[in-house]
């Protein structure tokens, strides 16, 4: 349990900094990520706690589409990512800014590498996921679509959304959906084998 509980953690933690990186290089945040940023300056409240909410909107979304109990410990996975990013933004990373577009390129690229590791990490140890990744699952189950499907349309969702919103919608945005997968595809089984080993 400790093992788990040390993934889980680590992994959180990667997670967060990787969506702070990429929101501080301007370019375009991830879909729900931009939904955030938008409703951040909307209802002058803070990225994390727009991201906490918009989270504890998709657990009772996702309990009615998949027709179970709301799955409240869920809220703690997203609480904590809203309250790291918070930290990140605000007295973390307050230190850096990008200064051009190579250097917000630059921020938007290492995000993504380390929000991707976060993920892969803290998969393996099952514990309670990101309401927004449960969406997805929820949609394939609700629809019959298949996963890549899924994802489409739980990204356009959120994009439409972060449009609405006049959140930070961009050419980040495109190359977040565009290569997270493949950073996440590769981590994975090197994070879910360091986590059968270590767990033993």
């Amino acid at each position: 349990m400790k093992v788990r509980f040390a993934f889980y953690c680590i992994g959180l933690v990667c997670l967060s900094l990787g969506v702070s990186l990429i929101i501080k290089g301007d370019l375009g945040a991830a879909p729900w990520d931009a939904l955030a940023v938008g409703e951040s300056y909307l209802f002058h409240l803070s990225i994390g706690t727009c991201i906490f909410f918009n989270g504890c909107i998709l657990i009772v979304i996702n309990a009615l589409l998949l027709r179970e109990r709301i799955q409240w410990l869920a809220a703690i996975s997203i609480f904590i990512i809203g309250m790291l990013v918070d930290f990140w933004i605000k007295s973390g990373l307050f230190w850096a800014e990008p200064y051009g577009f190579l250097q917000q390129l630059a921020f938007v690229l290492i995000g993504i590498l380390i929000l991707g590791i976060g993920i892969a990490i803290y998969l393996p140890a099952k514990l309670p996921s990101s309401p927004m990744d449960t969406f997805m699952i929820a949609i394939h189950h609700r629809f019959g679509l298949n996963l890549r499907n899924a994802r489409l349309l739980n990204e356009a969702i959120a994009i439409t959304l972060a449009m609405v919103a006049h959140g930070a919608v961009g050419i980040g945005t495109v190359i977040v959906a565009c290569t997270l997968g493949f950073v996440i595809h590769f981590f994975y089984p090197i994070t879910e084998h360091m986590y059968g080993k270590w767990g033993m």
